[in-house]
């Protein structure tokens, strides 16, 4: 299995400051069917990728081992750069029951401790309109702003870890457009013209592939039917910018850090 380098040059900002980005998701294979040439991508660049995932995985992608979910995680992680994963480990369908400030204490905690400029995350329907994926998808857009206000959580200064401001969210979403032509309609889809941010990730392909195989426990058969009968390719991924603190923004970008290097 492909491993991404993670021996290179850290990439800083305009600023200064080293590149960070923080991907948030409910579940351990969201990743690798959302991001993961994103992830990929920008580990190679030397900028610093951190994933959070907020449960243990579906109760069917368990192993009798009970550690089968931890392989899976640190396996995708591995073939994508990544260099820190997070796991909140609740159960699947559990977060309805967390109160939500508990949750987005922890996103805030992890913001104020990772400093990173873009954050990526569903949008709130998600793929699937799964509803551990609403839940954070929401705690994610109110994280973002609350890590920049001191009066929130103030307890954490003296933890170290003062307010700091992400600059930039972000959905991943499926355009319409591709939905269509892989003929996947099942899955929630956007408008084109609501797409923001497109980035090329053909490069990565191999490492996209080898995220997918490591949640081969529950999609074996999925991913056979996108990568070989159907012969998709992935060499492209999709964003939409939902907040931004940079100002004007532009129509079309390439780059999620478009404006911060």
């Amino acid at each position: 299995m492909t491993r991404a380098k993670l021996n290179v040059t850290p990439e800083h900002s305009l600023s200064g400051e080293k590149l960070s980005l923080l991907a948030i998701f409910a579940h351990t294979e969201d990743e690798s069917f959302g991001p993961a040439g994103t992830l990929s991508k920008y580990a190679s660049e030397g900028i610093a990728v951190s994933l959070v995932t907020a449960t243990r995985g579906h109760s069917g992608a368990e192993t009798h081992d009970g550690g089968g979910r931890d392989r899976q995680r640190s396996c995708a992680c591995r073939v994508s750069g990544i260099r820190r994963a997070c796991l909140f480990d609740y159960a699947p369908g559990e977060l309805s029951r967390v109160e939500p400030t508990i949750i987005v204490e922890r996103l805030v905690r992890l913001i104020r401790e990772l400093h990173p400029q873009v954050i990526v995350t569903f949008a709130p329907e998600g793929l699937t309109s799964d509803g551990d994926n609403r839940i954070i998808s929401t705690a994610v857009t109110v994280a973002f702003h609350a890590a920049e206000d001191a009066a929130q959580f103030p307890h954490h200064l003296s933890e170290g870890l003062p307010a700091y401001a992400p600059q930039k969210l972000y959905h991943c979403v499926l355009p319409a457009s591709l939905a269509a032509d892989w003929g996947i309609g099942e899955l929630n889809f956007v408008p084109d013209d609501q797409i923001t941010t497109t980035l090329d990730v053909s490069a990565h392909s191999e490492a996209m592939k080898n995220t997918l195989y490591c949640q081969r426990h529950r999609a074996f058969d999925f991913i056979r039917w996108l990568t070989e009968d159907q012969h998709v390719e992935w060499s492209r991924e999709h964003y939409t910018l939902v907040e931004s603190r940079l100002g004007k923004r532009a129509r079309r970008e390439k780059d999620l850090f478009a404006g911060l290097r």
